[in-house]
């Protein structure tokens, strides 16, 4: 009965924490309910819909993804997204 306890207990404090740690990654985190997540995905939005424009500034538009990733405390992520998503005149600066 212990046992039963402890493991339910145990089980309950993961299920109310779970939510505690944030995600930057807008596929493996919970856009609704986690706030860096929905933080990194307009970041990571907006950083796709300027670079689609014909003519933009790319080092503005990464610069501006950068700083924006940063405030969310993505840093990291944000990083890696610039360079897996940046257009050819972005990729590998």
């Amino acid at each position: 009965m212990k046992a039963t306890a402890i493991l339910a207990a145990a089980a309950l404090f993961v299920g109310m924490t779970g939510a505690a740690f944030a995600e930057c990654d807008t596929h493996k985190g919970d856009r609704d309910t986690d706030k860096q997540t929905k933080c990194s995905e307009k970041c990571e939005d907006a950083y796709m819909s300027g670079t689609m424009v014909y003519g933009s500034d790319f080092e503005k538009h990464k610069a501006d993804a950068l700083a924006c990733f940063s405030a969310c405390g993505c840093q990291e992520h944000g990083a890696k997204f610039v360079t897996e998503h940046g257009t050819r005149q972005t990729q590998g600066k």
